[in-house]
């Protein structure tokens, strides 16, 4: 049934897909009714052939005798007709998620496979380059190791970049690449078991649904590298615009390599661990994502980014010193006004960072985060170097006692920050 939907490049044609789903769920979609659930269509042959059913008897994953044989046989029909292998078929029956090989096969059918070894000498390079870069992207491989054709752009663009930039330093990069392939997958995957997953309210009526279910879902996630190329795009041109402003073309001074003036913010929950333990997994989860949500459109929306979650606490970068203030605070208004996320607060700091793969690191960033435990709770505190920055008539102000910080040899000055006519702790 996927011949049609398999291009002659090996490339999967999602419209093509699409339609042949559409057309087994409205063959599935018939006047029989489903004998758990009155109303829905029951499960039907998925050619017209008989059956040899003795190799899956044989293998254990099907008992004619079963309460769920005929729910059991139209799945594995349905999987075989889609080119399931009697060793696939099995295997998913022992690691019970048979209907997920569904969706497995919307990624393995026809695909090709290349060894690392045909994969150097393809690209002209030794086996160790290739190993070193599949690993800074996050596949572990050998010599022997098959991989998915189409690597060589990898090996190819991890090439160019060498050689302009220095393998090193490409290699880097690779590996924020690889993480964040990684995350994306990650995320997807997470994504599938909270909504669709074992004992959700949509996982399926039986096997083949939830076959139905997990073929969708892949087929979802094939079209995220067209989508997530064009975001990236228009990221990377954001970014580029940004460090020109920052930056420029000047030399750092002190030739202590590269740095730029920045404002840096962190926010935190307080009491976060006494407080997850009230909640179920799926109400802290949902709260948390809540308070991601609102780190993500104060910074975008006043032109900064999110440069990480660690765990509760948000850290940011922001155009300005007023900019991070205006984040850290709605944060904590955000915070403060939620019926479950405990209290926020948050702080700020101005001055030399260094960036490097889309993080920043040096003593700017150690004090900020040293810093934001020295709030109370719905408070935002700033650095002295961050308060000559603000905009007076935006601001009030109150000095702090000197901040002896954990990991900074000197005592911070330090100030809490609040807009006027705004709530204070």
């Amino acid at each position: 049934m996927l011949d049609a939907v398999i291009s002659s490049s090996g490339s999967i044609d999602r419209s093509a897909v699409a339609g042949s789903l559409n057309v087994a769920l409205r063959s599935e979609r018939g006047t029989s009714s489903h004998p758990r659930c009155p109303g829905r269509a029951a499960p039907v042959s998925w050619n017209d052939e008989p059956v040899n059913t003795e190799a899956w008897e044989g293998a254990g994953i099907y008992e004619p005798d079963a309460p769920n044989a005929a729910e059991r046989l139209a799945l594995l029909e349905y999987l075989s007709a889609r080119g399931a292998t009697l060793e696939q078929l099995v295997e998913g029956d022992r690691l019970t998620s048979l209907p997920a090989v569904a969706g497995d096969l919307v990624l393995t059918r026809n695909r090709s496979m290349v060894s690392v070894e045909e994969l150097a000498a393809r690209c002209g390079v030794p086996v160790e380059t290739i190993e070193r870069v599949l690993l800074a992207a996050g596949l572990a491989a050998g010599p022997h190791s098959k991989l998915p054709e189409g690597l060589d752009a990898l090996i190819a663009a991890f090439l160019q970049g060498a050689s302009l930039m220095g393998e090193e330093s490409i290699l880097a990069f690779t590996r924020v690449l690889g993480s964040a392939a990684t995350t994306i997958a990650e995320a997807a995957v997470a994504l599938f078991y909270a909504e669709l997953g074992p004992g959700t309210e949509r996982e399926g009526w039986d096997e083949l649904a939830r076959a139905h279910i997990s073929e969708r879902a892949v087929m979802a996630f094939t079209s995220i590298p067209e989508v997530l190329s064009r975001v990236l795009l228009a990221q990377f041109d954001r970014a580029t615009h940004r460090a020109t402003l920052v930056r420029g073309w000047e030399a750092p001074e002190g030739g202590d390599g590269p740095s730029e003036i920045v404002a840096l913010g962190f926010v935190d929950l307080v009491g976060s661990t006494a407080w997850a333990e009230t909640l179920s997994l799926r109400d802290q989860s949902l709260a948390l994502s809540r308070f991601e949500s609102a780190a993500w459109s104060a910074t975008v929306l006043t032109g900064g980014r999110v440069v990480k979650m660690i765990g509760d606490e948000a850290f940011f970068a922001a155009p300005s010193v007023d900019d991070a203030c205006r984040i850290g605070t709605e944060m904590c208004q955000m915070a403060a006004d939620d019926p479950v996320l405990p209290p926020a607060r948050a702080a700020v700091g101005f001055g030399s960072a260094t960036p490097r793969e889309g993080d920043y690191f040096g003593p700017l960033v150690n004090t900020v985060s040293r810093l934001v435990k020295v709030a109370a709770p719905g408070e935002l505190v700033a650095t002295e170097e961050a308060v000559s920055q603000l905009r007076e008539d935006r601001w009030d102000l109150r000095e702090l006692d000197p901040q002896q910080l954990r990991g900074v040899d000197r005592d911070v000055r330090a100030f809490a920050v609040s807009g006027p006519g705004s709530r204070t702790p």
